[in-house]
Parts: structure tokens; C-alpha cells; sequence
């Protein structure tokens, strides 16, 4: 997948990715090791997102380390795959010809 260069994003996602890394940086200079709940709790209603997902942006941007780490990004859901029942009635249906009378 080709990420998008930083003067392609968005200018909402890239305001909120920099909105994000500004307060998780402050967030990271003021703990050291594990991370109290009531903090995580207290970044993730600045963030206005759940502790799940405040704990994923601290994730990546620990490992990015830059705002682009925080760009939101757009993904599709996985699409099913069908099962070999699904399968057989789709080829079925494509082949079979109805007979009608005449």
C-alpha cells in the first residue's frame, strides 16, 4: 500500500493528525513505563476517542514518531471470501437456464 505524500492529505485529517501528536507528546514527557488507566482515560477524552484506540495512536506514534504516523487513514472493509457453499450456488445460478413453456 503507497502512502500518501503530506501535501496529498487532506487538510482535516492532517490539522487533526498534528491535534493528536501535539497532545501525545505531552502526554509521553510527563510518564515514563506503564501508563495509569486514569491517564489514558483522561487522554482519550482530549483525543475525543475511546482508551482502545487512544492506546493504538500512542502505538503509532511511538513507532513513527511524526504526525504522518496519526494520519488517518481510509481502509475498506475485508471483503468476504465465499464459503464453498455460497460458491457452488453462484456457479449454479450463472449456468442454470430456466426452461419455459412454450
Amino acid at each position: 500500500m503507497n502512502d500518501p505524500l503530506p501535501d496529498e492529505i487532506d487538510e482535516t485529517l492532517w490539522d487533526e493528525a498534528c491535534r493528536r501528536a501535539e497532545a501525545i507528546r505531552g502526554f509521553l514527557m510527563h510518564r515514563s513505563g506503564k501508563v495509569a488507566a486514569g491517564d489514558m482515560a483522561l487522554l482519550a477524552a482530549e483525543l475525543e476517542v475511546s482508551r482502545a484506540t487512544a492506546y493504538r495512536l500512542i502505538k503509532l506514534f511511538r513507532n513513527g514518531g511524526t504526525v504522518m504516523s496519526l494520519v488517518e487513514r481510509k481502509t475498506r472493509p475485508a471483503r468476504r471470501q465465499p464459503t464453498a457453499r455460497r460458491q457452488a450456488r453462484r456457479n449454479h445460478s450463472q449456468h442454470y437456464q430456466p426452461v419455459l413453456p412454450e
